[in-house]
């Protein structure tokens, strides 16, 4: 029986690629129903957020093969970097991974070594059975894999921005990543992502690396900082999570459902 769909093809690299702005969701959670909620959706792409999540290789599967039905991509944070974590991934068919914390083109050439395959890198081949080729049922996989793979350093620290050319200009990277909330802390301002030299610092980040013809991304908490982002010219943004919905679903029930009871 022949296959439906072509697993290969990365919509979210090409969206990012062409200038269609990619709108993300975060799940925290490591639920497949979760999942298939948000996938149905208007999110491109799903940002399962296995660096503070409890994510595993098996519950990133489940969940991407959970919205494989549907018309949104996987983008998969791992804990850290690591040639095991990201060759399993890219085995098991998540073509979109982000790096955490990576702060020099050092850090991010390594990554590229063991997310390719030789020459270019180290990654081992075994595509042909497993399903990053469809159990064998997309032959061309070696072929395709470099146009379709997108990995994503993040930076979000002081050292990260002083190395920014570095990284983004590694050949072979799908684009950047930014941190505010980590990026603020390094910089000795908690959490506020909104102090005025964290502010100065992104906007410096989306507008340089852009610059670079290199697609860029970042997260923002508010409609406000959404458009902020936009009108950049940010290639991909994510924005809420499937456990702050959970929290303030859950809260504003309670206050509506009770505020005119009395015990």
């Amino acid at each position: 029986m022949a296959m439906v769909k072509d697993y290969l093809n990365n919509k979210f690299k090409h969206g990012i690629e062409s200038g269609v702005l990619q709108y993300g969701v975060a799940q925290e959670t490591t639920s497949p129903d979760v999942a298939e909620v948000l996938a149905t959706s208007k999110f491109d792409w799903l940002f399962i957020d296995g660096e503070h999540g409890p994510q595993t290789v098996q519950t990133v599967l489940s969940i991407a093969r959970t919205i494989a039905a549907y018309d949104m991509e996987p983008v998969v944070r791992i804990p850290e970097a690591g040639t095991g974590i990201i060759k399993q991934l890219l085995d098991s068919g998540i073509q979109n991974i982000i790096i955490p914390k990576v702060e020099s083109g050092e850090e991010t050439e390594s990554i590229m070594y063991w997310a390719s395959y030789a020459p270019r890198g180290n990654r081992g081949f075994g595509a042909s059975v497993v399903r990053a080729g469809r159990f064998g049922r997309h032959a061309d996989y070696l072929e395709r894999n470099v146009s379709e793979i997108c990995i994503l350093p993040q930076i979000e620290s002081k050292k990260g921005m002083e190395n920014i050319d570095a990284i983004a200009k590694t050949p072979g990277i799908g684009g950047v990543f930014l941190g505010p909330i980590d990026l603020a802390v390094d910089m000795g301002h908690g959490v506020n992502i909104f102090h005025p030299e964290v502010v100065e610092a992104m906007d410096y980040a989306v507008k340089h690396i852009k610059g670079l013809g290199v697609p860029v991304g970042t997260i923002a908490v508010n409609p406000e900082q959404a458009k902020h982002y936009a009108d950049l010219g940010v290639s991909f943004l994510a924005f809420g999570a499937d456990t702050a919905f959970l929290a303030a679903a859950a809260d504003n029930t309670y206050e509506t459902f009770t505020k005119d009871i009395k015990r």
